[in-house]
């Protein structure tokens, strides 16, 4: 039987792979079972929509036609550590673009990433947290639109940890910002006003090892540390939309205003379940600068 229009529509939107079986097996049922069918998977399309939304700024769309999720079988050799990626976003490719990246276990192994999708590697990475991440890169909500690609991934890192849901989440997300932080200010020394010279990667570096802590005390307060520190702030002062930004179409997110807070990092590192944006003492010049 002929595809109804809609159930056709819907496939036209779905991987190459996928499109063939759907097609093959909507063509041997009724109308009726087709809009049963397109129903059925409209609902999960949905359903994943609901689960990524919390962790997404202000004007995200997060289409799941452009999801897709890489499993390594187990002739790839992949280790049970999987790859030092975790997921990628090919927004803008037009071709399959193809890159080696190292696994757990110190070996090289290949991926290849479809065009203009956000893809998670392995299944334990296709939950909310990760491919919300790789969402904001996609639709360009990770950062200011100025700013560089590292620029970006930071601003973006601040954003996972201000959607944390959970400690476990704070956890992974406190580490992975005050890696790159870290890894930022390696080499890097500033002098204090008594003239003694300060290395900022040492602050983060506290920060990273807290996170390997079960402490739930010391993991908030390392998380609250790292929002405070001065380079995270002059990063979020960054996506701020000033009416410069606006006059040259630089405006990004403003990852304060627009970016998301999950109920756990409200409750815990702003102690403030009501607010709904980065309060005043997280900006320039307020007392975080002391810190």
């Amino acid at each position: 039987m002929a595809l109804i229009p809609e159930l056709k529509e819907y496939l036209s939107k779905v991987k190459p792979e996928a499109k063939s079986l759907l097609t093959k097996a909507a063509k041997k049922m009724s109308k009726a079972q087709q809009r049963q069918f397109l129903a059925s998977h409209q609902t999960s399309d949905s359903e994943f929509q609901t689960a990524i939304a919390p962790y997404m700024p202000k004007g995200s769309t997060i289409d799941p036609f452009r999801a897709r999720l890489i499993a390594f079988p187990e002739e790839a050799g992949v280790g049970p550590g999987g790859l030092s990626l975790l997921a990628a976003s090919t927004q803008g490719n037009t071709k399959p673009v193809r890159k080696r990246y190292e696994g757990i276990d110190g070996n090289m192994y290949e991926v290849f990433f479809e065009p203009d999708t956000v893809t998670a590697l392995e299944a334990r990475n296709a939950n909310p947290r990760i491919y919300a991440h790789e969402y904001r890169h996609f639709e360009g909500l990770d950062g200011p639109e100025a700013g560089t690609e590292e620029d970006r991934e930071i601003t973006n890192r601040i954003q996972d940890l201000m959607a944390s849901q959970n400690l476990k989440e704070l956890k992974a997300n406190t580490r992975s910002l005050a890696a790159s932080m870290k890894s930022m200010d390696e080499g890097v020394y500033i002098k204090q006003s008594r003239g003694e010279e300060v290395n900022p990667a040492k602050r983060y570096s506290d920060f990273y090892n807290a996170t390997f802590t079960s402490n739930e005390e010391e993991i908030i307060e390392a998380a609250k540390g790292l929002m405070r520190s001065p380079q995270v702030v002059d990063f979020m002062d960054m996506s701020q939309k000033s009416v410069w930004n606006r006059i040259f179409g630089l405006e990004g997110v403003d990852v304060r205003r627009e970016g998301a807070l999950g109920h756990y990092f409200k409750r815990n590192v702003l102690g403030n379940t009501d607010t709904t944006e980065m309060p005043e003492e997280y900006r320039k010049g307020g007392r975080v600068r002391l810190i």
